[in-house]
């Protein structure tokens, strides 16, 4: 289920980035409330209903784990993107498995390995390799406010997926990443409609041609991966270890862009390298 994660999420975010120049927020709204609509459907057809008897700890945690990855970390993600493209964003990635990894030390008091001395250093050298980079013929300079928007982005989902973890472990797959969806668009709502922007996101809801990139992104990347993701973890012993299988959608969301014309230039690639070589050093090297 990691792994399948992988690649639904990598060609989620090679069509969202083919949208263009979507609002960020309003596309998040879209994006959630698209797929707890198909949840709540898969709910009703598989006879599930919701868990009234879980822990008030347990409902805290999914939905502190809603606020700070379908909230916060998307929002941040999709303004990233529109700044910096597939590649870019791809590499920015690879923050993911360390965060993982260290916040399962401290959260969950898994077993931190040795690799993380090894392998941080090369997440950061792959990042600032990508943030330093020279433009080319054709190839403008990496938009670094973009990036930070990407690693902040990445970090919120990052820490959202442990803090959920524990409660996963006792709830039931599709009920669980129902009510975290659900759970992070009101969230987000609310946040417009404070903001006095939830028109904007009314206005996405509205059938119209950027429908064709954006919906099927949201099947795959939203109701699809989310269900592969939260299961990863759920069915996984260690946290870890479905962060490094989730992990290689850097690669494919690299190779996706690649295929599609994008230009990447050698140092991009290089950057790229270092950074998943230290993101898989953190969880394997002992």
């Amino acid at each position: 289920m990691a792994l399948s994660c992988a690649v639904c999420w990598a060609a989620a975010v090679w069509l969202f980035r083919r949208a263009g120049a979507v609002d960020a927020k309003a596309l998040n709204i879209y994006k959630n409330v698209i797929a707890s609509a198909l949840l709540l459907v898969l709910m009703a057809a598989t006879g599930r209903s919701f868990d009234w008897q879980r822990s008030t700890a347990d409902w805290v945690a999914l939905v502190a784990s809603a606020a700070l990855g379908l909230s916060l970390g998307d929002t941040l993600f999709f303004l990233g993107l529109q700044r910096v493209g597939t590649s870019v964003a791809a590499v920015t990635d690879c923050t993911y498995a360390p965060t993982v990894a260290v916040l399962s030390q401290l959260i969950l008091g898994e077993t931190l390995q040795g690799g993380v001395l090894f392998g941080a250093p090369l997440v950061v050298a792959g990042l600032g390799l990508l943030s330093w980079q020279r433009p080319t013929p054709g190839t403008p300079p990496a938009d670094r406010l973009g990036i930070t928007f990407c690693v902040l982005g990445v970090l919120a989902t990052a820490t959202a997926v442990v803090v959920a973890k524990p409660a996963l472990g006792r709830s039931d797959l599709i009920e669980a990443t129902t009510v975290r969806l659900i759970a992070g668009t009101v969230i987000l709502v609310a946040w417009d409609g404070v903001a006095g922007r939830l028109h904007h996101s009314v206005a996405l809801l509205r059938p119209q041609p950027v429908w064709r990139l954006i919906l099927p992104a949201t099947i795959i990347g939203t109701f699809i991966s989310m269900l592969l993701w939260m299961g990863g973890f759920k069915y996984t012993a260690e946290a870890t270890r479905a962060a490094l299988l989730n992990q290689m959608g850097t690669v494919f969301a690299l190779i996706l862009a690649a295929m599609s014309g994008d230009l990447i230039p050698a140092q991009r690639w290089a950057g790229a390298a270092l950074a998943f070589a230290g993101a898989v050093a953190v969880l394997v090297v002992r």
